[in-house]
C-alpha cells in the first residue's frame, strides 16, 4: 500500500513537471513544428484522413499523431500547449505501464516505483516529452502491447489478448510496421518463460482480425481512392526508410551504439555494471534473458537500418529501466556505492553546468534563477543521501529523479528564452501579429517552415527555389491548388503568378539567407525591414 501511494505522489509531480510551462514557447522545427501544423490543418479543415503539410498532403505516417494532436486543439485552442497536452499523456501513461509492468513480472511494488522513476530520469523520455512526433506515442501503445500480452499470458482473461491486438493496430496507425519490433521480440523470448492459460482457440483468430482491421483501415480506404498510396507507403516510406537514405537521415552503423548510452545516462551506465555484477541471472528462458534481448535485437535492427533518429529506440527504454530496477533490487548493499558513484558523478556534471551556465557566453539565455535552482537540487541531494529515513538503494532514485525534474522544466524556460536560437519562430509570428499583417499573404523564401503557418494559424506560400526541404511529394494532389502555396522560383509562369500575388500587400520572410541577386526586384517591392537573429522580415 506504501508503495502505490508513493507511486501516486511520483505521477501527480511528474504530471505538474511535464504540464508546466509546455505552452510557453512555440512549436520547434522541424519535427515538433511539422506535426503540429498537420495537426492544425487537419482540425481546420476537419479532414482527419488527409494529412496536409503547407497545403501539400503528406502521407509519410498515418494519421493517428495528427488525430491526436488535433483533439489537443478542440480541447485548448490552436496553440502550442494544446499541440503538446497528450503528448505528456502520453508520457504519463507509460509511467503508468512501467510500473505495473514491473509488478506483473516481479511482483514487488518497491521496484515497481524505482522502474517508474528510473525511466522517467532517461534524458531520452524527457526528450521526447518535449518534442511532438510519432514516438511517444509508438512507445506507448509498444508498451500498452507488452503489458497486454504478459497480463494475457498470466491469467488467461481473454479481454488482454484483444487488448493486445488492438494496442498493436493503433501502434500500426501511429507509424506502421515498426510497432511490432519491440513488442514481438520480448514475446517471443517472454513465451519461452511463461506457459499459456489458454489453449488456441477461435478468439485469437478474431484478435488478430481485430488488428487487421483497425491497421488496415486507413490504409484500405486510401487505396481504394487511390491504388498506387500503398504500393507507396509499403515501397518508399516503410522499406526504402529500412534500406536507404530516402529522407536524408542516414546516419553510421555505430550511431545507436554510441548515443543509446548518452540518452539513457546514468542508469544505462548503472545497468551494464549491474548486468557484470550479475550475468548468472541470464540464462535462456530466464526474464533478464528475455528483456536483453528484447533490447540487444531492435538495437541492431536499428542499427542496421539507413534511417536513423534518435527518438526511434525510445520503446527499448521501458525495458531497460524494468530490467535496471529489478537487477538494483538484487544487488548487495555493498556494491551500491559503485551505482551511487555513477548517478552522482552525472548529476555533479549537470548541477556544475547550470551553476557555471550563467556566467559563459554560448549564444543563449540562461537565466540566474536556473543556477539557483540547480543549487537547490545540490542541497536537496545532500539531505538524501545523510537521511537515515530514506531507504540505501532509494537514494540515487530519488536524486536522479530529482535531476530529471530539474532538466525536465528547465528546459521549458530555456526555449521561451531563446526561441530564435532554438529553431522556433514564435517572435517572428508574433512580430507579424503586433503589426497587424497577419491578413496579407505570408512569403517564406527557399524553405520549409510551418512553425510560421502555425503560429499565425494559417496557409503560407513557400516559395522553392532549389532548397531539398521544399522538394515535395505532390504526386496524390487531386488538383493545382497547391501551386498556389508553393511556387517554383525556376518556373517563368509561375514567377508571373508570384509577381501577381506581390501587387497587394505581402509580407516576405527570409532564413539565413538572402535573396539572390536576379530576385532583387522581388525585395525591392517592400518599404520596411526588420531582422530578428537569423530572419529577415520584409513588409
Amino acid at each position: 500500500m506504501k508503495n502505490t501511494f508513493n507511486f501516486n505522489i511520483f505521477l501527480a509531480i511528474a504530471a505538474i513537471a511535464l504540464l508546466i510551462n509546455i505552452g510557453s514557447y512555440g512549436v520547434i522545427e522541424s519535427s515538433d513544428a511539422r506535426y503540429a501544423e498537420i495537426g492544425r490543418a487537419m482540425y481546420v479543415s476537419g479532414d482527419y484522413v488527409h494529412p496536409n503539410l503547407l497545403d501539400v498532403h503528406h502521407y509519410h505516417k498515418p494519421p493517428l499523431t495528427y488525430q491526436i494532436t488535433a483533439l489537443g486543439y478542440q480541447i485548448f485552442g490552436i496553440n502550442p500547449f494544446g499541440a503538446r497536452f497528450f503528448l505528456q499523456l502520453a508520457v504519463l501513461l507509460q509511467l503508468v505501464l512501467v510500473y505495473r509492468l514491473t509488478i506483473l513480472l516481479f511482483d514487488n511494488k518497491k521496484t515497481a516505483l524505482w522502474a517508474a522513476m528510473i525511466y522517467f530520469s532517461f534524458p531520452l523520455v524527457l526528450i521526447s516529452s518535449r518534442n511532438l512526433t510519432t514516438d511517444a506515442f509508438l512507445a506507448t501503445f509498444a508498451l500498452l502491447s507488452i503489458f497486454s500480452w504478459v497480463k494475457y499470458r498470466k491469467t488467461g482473461f481473454l479481454k488482454w489478448l484483444y487488448f493486445f491486438t488492438i494496442s498493436l493496430g493503433l501502434g500500426f496507425l501511429t507509424k506502421g510496421p515498426v510497432i511490432f519490433i519491440v513488442p514481438i521480440i520480448f514475446i517471443l523470448f517472454y513465451n519461452r518463460t511463461e506457459s499459456p492459460k489458454r489453449n488456441f482457440s477461435i478468439h485469437h483468430i478474431l484478435a488478430w482480425v481485430m488488428f487487421l482491421v483497425i491497421a488496415s483501415s486507413w490504409f484500405i480506404h486510401l487505396g481504394i481512392q487511390n491504388p498506387t498510396f500503398v504500393d507507396y507507403f509499403l515501397g518508399k516510406q516503410t522499406a526504402d526508410r529500412f534500406s536507404k537514405n530516402a529522407f536524408g537521415r542516414t546516419e553510421p552503423f555505430w550511431y545507436f551504439l554510441a548515443f543509446a548510452p548518452l540518452v539513457g545516462l546514468p542508469w544505462f551506465l548503472a545497468l551494464l555494471y549491474l548486468i557484470k555484477e550479475q550475468k548468472n541471472r541470464f540464462k535462456f528462458k530466464t526474464l533478464h534473458f528475455t528483456m536483453l534481448m528484447a533490447v540487444v535485437i531492435p538495437l541492431i535492427f536499428f542499427s542496421i537500418s539507413s534511417s536513423k533518429r534518435i527518438l526511434y529506440i525510445l520503446p527499448l527504454y521501458s525495458v531497460l529501466a524494468i530490467l535496471t530496477a529489478h537487477l538494483f533490487s538484487k544487488i548487495e548493499i555493498e556494491k551500491v556505492k559503485i551505482v551511487n558513484a555513477i548517478v552522482l558523478g552525472f548529476s555533479g556534471l549537470i548541477l556544475i553546468a547550470f551553476v557555471v551556465a550563467p556566467f559563459v557566453e554560448f549564444g543563449l539565455d540562461f537565466p540566474y534563477y536556473l543556477a539557483i535552482a540547480s543549487l537547490t537540487v545540490a542541497v536537496l541531494t545532500i539531505i538524501i543521501y545523510k537521511s537515515k529515513s530514506i531507504e540505501t538503494k532509494s537514494k540515487p532514485v530519488f536524486t536522479s529523479l530529482l535531476i530529471a525534474l530539474l532538466l525536465l522544466i528547465s528546459s521549458s524556460v530555456i526555449f521561451s528564452k531563446n526561441e530564435l536560437n532554438v529553431n522556433g519562430a514564435k517572435p517572428i509570428t508574433e512580430f507579424i501579429k503586433q503589426e497587424n499583417l497577419n491578413d496579407r499573404d505570408i512569403l517564406v523564401y527557399n524553405t520549409r517552415k510551418p512553425s510560421i503557418a502555425f503560429g499565425l494559424n494559417k496557409s503560407i506560400i513557400s516559395l522553392y527555389n532549389g532548397d531539398e526541404s521544399l522538394n515535395r511529394e505532390t504526386q496524390f494532389e487531386e488538383d493545382f491548388d497547391w501551386k498556389n502555396y508553393l511556387i517554383n522560383m525556376e518556373d517563368e509562369s509561375e514567377i508571373n503568378y508570384l509577381k501577381q500575388v506581390i501587387e497587394k500587400p505581402t509580407v516576405l520572410l527570409l532564413y539565413k539567407k538572402q535573396l539572390p541577386i536576379e530576385l532583387n526586384w522581388l525585395k525591392r517591392k517592400y518599404n520596411s525591414k526588420k531582422t530578428m537573429e537569423k530572419w529577415t522580415i520584409y513588409y
